[in-house]
């Protein structure tokens, strides 16, 4: 009873009950900044989870954006002249001629393999699956090699994708292209972790988990157009205490404050408080700093991920460019059969020459992209303008889509010499043409007039369509902007076509209704050869 009782006092004495009280409020903050280690290191994991997430998205996209750009770069390259006329020139009969054509055309394949690396090998067979030419690698560098060769199962697990061969919109035989998966995810993303993989197996769903000590995360990647069909998933494995290694070593600093306040009670309730905030707040600018660099890389890789679909839209760009002298053609060796079958040799004569023009033109728009890619000088002769109106007009009319619009043509009763291109000037004004008459699908009027001064030729190409929205006017001339179902090219390079001929393009609405380009082009001539004004000196 006298023990209980001295206990009861000695416990309500002053400094047994402040060391008490210290000792509690000691013990307190350490169970607080032991429950603040477990809830940084459960942040931490969610943040570096939630991180994978973001990179496997952002590849997965990347893959996407690759496979798509091959697409468009087989497609492109299938219907390029070597390889289309190439089931043509195995079965020609003139062995010079096939030899010199097959030359090109594995030139041609070699450099197409140089540039992507990603691609294992190109196969060209005919309409029967016999195969002609077969171009691989032999340690990673492209090389022929023989028909035999294709029986042989790839190094490398693959995807494949088939073009068909031929022209005039004839299949005569086909070009497949077999892709690296390894080689393909290196291409798409440079600088991803090497702890992401592809497997083969479809998720329709992105996901992630934690298992132990691993952090896994996957995302889908889809496309359809190759065989076997794309279905793959990227996943990624990471291993948490690497990611979390300064994390552990803040709470290896934490277990010794909390030490250290167990023993010296009075001095670790004042340190310990200071130093939990110091270092929490150090540690929470540590892993935003962290974070932050994260987001910025993925950003650039999102970026990259964009300027690779910008290269697919190119491609699609440029075979829409090209498919307007194509239909052109096609039409006129509809006629051209009807004139061969009738014997109007001089009929036939003239369409043949239509049709070279065409081909002209397909060629100009490649000559065109090249120089977009790789600006050169610009080859340059005397040109007669009336005489590439003409010509354009003439070959609009023959368009049968375009049959129930009216195309009238004013142009000076002389001749108007210009320096330039010829096949680019005759691209210009046939999008301008073109896009006049798209304007107007029920049918109405296009009026092409020109005009000039003593420094300069006017070109107006005006329609009777719905004009030219207002918020579509402003950028109409920017690369891949658009107002309607369409690339959004060709207003852009017809700009080029004219900026590289000194000159200016404008658009407006008409007053009455409908839009109107004029076309400034500078440097006449008075007749073939002759200049009719002095050029000043630049400076």
């Amino acid at each position: 009873m006298n023990t209980e009782r001295g206990l009861t006092r000695w416990l309500q004495t002053p400094h047994i009950k402040i060391t008490i009280l210290l000792f509690l409020a000691v013990l307190v903050i350490n169970i607080v900044a032991v429950w603040g280690i477990i809830s940084a290191h459960r942040s931490a994991r969610a943040l570096a989870l939630h991180d994978m997430e973001l990179e496997a998205a952002a590849t997965a996209r990347s893959l996407e954006a690759t496979l798509a750009s091959r697409r468009g770069d087989g497609l492109f390259l299938a219907q390029s002249h070597p390889f289309s006329t190439a089931p043509a020139l195995f079965s020609n009969h003139d062995p010079l001629a096939r030899r010199w054509g097959r030359i090109d055309l594995e030139a041609s394949l070699l450099l197409f393999m140089s540039a992507h690396p990603e691609i294992e090998r190109i196969v060209i067979r005919d309409r029967d699956r016999r195969t002609f030419l077969v171009g691989g690698r032999r340690q990673q560098v492209p090389v022929l090699l023989p028909a035999q060769s294709v029986e042989s199962a790839p190094e490398d697990r693959t995807v494949m994708g088939s073009f068909p061969l031929g022209t005039a919109g004839k299949q005569e035989g086909t070009l497949e292209i077999l892709l690296s998966i390894p080689r393909l995810l290196a291409v798409a993303a440079p600088r991803m972790r090497s702890s992401f993989s592809i497997q083969e197996s479809p998720s329709d769903q992105p996901s992630s988990f934690s298992s132990g000590d691993a952090m896994v995360v996957s995302a889908p990647v889809r496309d359809s157009s190759w065989n076997p069909p794309v279905q793959w998933t990227l996943v990624g494995r990471e291993s948490e205490s690497r990611l979390l290694q300064s994390l552990s070593v803040l709470a290896g600093r934490y277990r010794t404050t909390v030490i250290l306040n167990v023993v010296v009670i009075t001095l670790a309730l004042l340190v310990g408080i200071v130093a939990f905030r110091e270092v929490r707040n150090r540690a929470a600018l540590e892993a935003q700093r962290l974070h932050q660099a994260e987001v910025s890389r993925l950003e650039h890789q999102l970026m990259h991920s964009e300027r690779l679909a910008s290269v697919g839209r190119m491609a699609a760009g440029i075979a829409h460019e090209i498919n307007n002298p194509l239909e052109g053609m096609i039409n006129y060796l509809s006629l051209l059969d009807d004139d061969l079958l009738a014997g109007h040799t001089s009929d036939a004569l003239e369409i043949s020459r239509r049709i070279r023009e065409g081909l002209d033109r397909a060629a100009g728009i490649i000559r065109q992209v090249l120089a977009f890619s790789g600006p050169g000088s610009l080859s340059s002769a005397p040109v007669d303008l009336n005489e590439v109106l003409r010509e354009t007009v003439q070959f609009v009319r023959s368009h049968p889509s375009f049959r129930n619009v009216e195309v009238k043509l004013e142009t000076p009763a002389n001749e108007l010499w210009l320096a330039g291109n010829r096949i680019m000037l005759g691209q210009l004004f046939l999008n301008l043409i073109l896009n006049a008459c798209e304007a107007q699908p029920s049918g109405g009027k296009v009026e092409i007039r020109m005009s000039r001064d003593t420094e300069a030729a006017r070109v107006v190409v005006a329609d009777e369509g719905p004009g030219i929205p207002d918020a579509v006017l402003n950028r109409i001339f920017e690369p891949f902007y658009s107002g309607k179902d369409s690339t959004g090219l060709g207003l852009f390079v017809c700009h080029g076509i004219v900026a590289q001929h000194g000159g200016q393009i404008r658009a407006n609405n008409r007053p009455g209704g409908g839009a109107a380009f004029e076309v400034e082009l500078p440097e006449l001539f008075a007749e073939q050869g002759a200049p009719l004004f002095e050029h000043r000196a630049a400076g």
